[in-house]
């Protein structure tokens, strides 16, 4: 008999991160990260926090500011649940995408 994954049994992709390992296991490196890892498709609240590994609470609380910031943009919504995306045309996202990629291959290089 083979055993079922739940959702439990996974970690959230945020978890270890490079974005985390640099800046810590918080909360906003976590929402970072999950946005980033998805560049390409808008994303809602709840599908942030799972792959933030944080609460919907705690994805409202810094959304608004990241949005602010231009780092994050409001795409649509879909049934009432507005949709979110990595704001791939702002220098300051790109920046944070390319610290992110170079990061992984020095963590790569010391794993070496």
């Amino acid at each position: 008999m083979s055993e079922v994954e739940t959702k439990e049994d996974t970690e959230p992709y945020a978890e270890n991160t490079v974005l985390t390992h640099v800046f810590g296991n918080h909360a906003e490196p976590k929402i970072l990260a999950a946005l980033l890892s998805e560049p390409d498709q808008d994303l809602n609240v709840t599908q942030i926090a799972e792959l933030a590994g944080v609460s919907r609470k705690t994805v409202y609380e810094h959304l608004d500011r990241f949005v602010e910031l231009g780092l994050v943009e409001q795409t649509r919504e879909v049934a009432g649940s507005k949709m979110y995306v990595i704001d791939t045309d702002d220098p300051a996202a790109e920046t944070l995408a390319e610290f992110e990629w170079d990061m992984i291959d020095r963590v790569a290089e010391l794993r070496d």
